[in-house]
């Protein structure tokens, strides 16, 4: 089994470590197999991931037709803007190599990885995900792409894509159990105590709370301060000094969302909190962010993350005393 990692300075080293155990293991249950992934980047030598961690690496060889997977983990990146500089400097080697592979050869990417996937045209025509934070840039940028960022993982059939970064764990996983069937699967999944079970990014998706503009900013903030309270648009368009139609606008276009469906949101992001902090009943919750129907606020929360708030409160819940 001839299995490739391509990486960069910058790879998350979370992804690269979990892979690297994870066939480490899959070694002991099939060894003749040769399940050694062989670590490459563009220019080989040591790679560092982090400040306090480096690998050694080979230089990226001219052919990867004869590999049966290649695996990209994520790479950390400060913005949508700095992603797009590295698809078009230190990633565009590895993008020429990745167009030129045979359609058998199985490709696997998490987080921004899969920007990398869909830079060399693989994903095009298929289902896949990304990390859910630049779920909009990925879809403008590759439309032609079938986006479900909801997915904390997704096989295309020759692509596998995985969400943020410790969705890696489940896409090594499942590339095993593509490669090497799923007795092997599940005995490195128990003893990684990895299911694979995930399915949704939404149950941890946020909403941005910092913004350039002013307006945008002093808007929020207001919201913030009204959680409690339901408070209208009218009344926050007053308190703006702008009219509503001027605020529905410049908020649609700056943050990607009405102002009402922000403020759902923020009223969602603080039921999620609650749940996770204290024992206070669903309908409690409702009254302290000032919602007025506990039913509908109830399927509002669970369109919004995939999960009702007894399913949320039981996965994310500490144990508290």
């Amino acid at each position: 089994m001839k299995i490739a990692l391509l990486l960069e300075d910058g790879s998350t080293a979370s992804s690269v470590a979990i892979t690297l155990d994870m066939f480490r293991l899959a070694a002991r249950f099939q060894p003749e197999a040769g399940w050694r992934p062989h670590l490459y980047s563009p220019h080989g030598g040591l790679v560092r991931l982090t400040d306090a961690m480096a690998v050694e690496t080979q230089r990226l060889p001219a052919d990867l037709g004869g590999y049966d997977a290649i695996i990209l983990p994520g790479f950390f990146a400060e913005s949508v803007e700095c992603i797009t500089e590295r698809l078009q400097t230190s990633w565009r080697g590895v993008i020429a190599h990745l167009q030129k592979l045979p359609d058998s050869t199985l490709v696997a990417a998490s987080c921004y990885g899969t920007f990398v996937l869909a830079e060399a045209g693989l994903l095009n025509g298929v289902p896949a995900t990304t990390t859910w934070w630049l779920s909009d840039a990925f879809r403008q940028r590759y439309p032609q792409v079938k986006l479900d960022a909801d997915k904390a993982l997704v096989d295309s059939g020759r692509a596998i894509t995985a969400g943020a970064m410790t969705a890696h764990a489940d896409l090594a996983l499942h590339v095993l159990r593509r490669l090497g069937g799923v007795a092997l699967a599940r005995s490195v999944g128990g003893i990684m105590l990895v299911d694979g079970a995930r399915t949704s990014q939404r149950p941890f998706m946020s909403v941005q709370k910092d913004y350039a503009e002013p307006l945008i900013q002093h808007a929020i903030a207001w919201m913030e301060k009204h959680l409690t309270h339901p408070a209208s648009i009218d009344e926050l368009a007053d308190a703006m000094h702008v009219s509503y139609r001027t605020l529905n606008r410049r908020f649609t276009e700056v943050v990607g969302m009405a102002p009402l469906a922000y403020m759902q949101a923020l009223k969602i992001e603080r039921a999620k909190e609650l749940l996770e902090i204290s024992n206070a009943d669903f309908e409690t919750i409702t009254e302290k962010v000032g919602y007025g129907d506990a039913s509908s606020f109830r399927r509002l929360f669970k369109r919004s993350t995939g999960l009702s708030p007894a399913q949320y409160r039981r996965q994310f819940k500490g144990n508290m005393k």
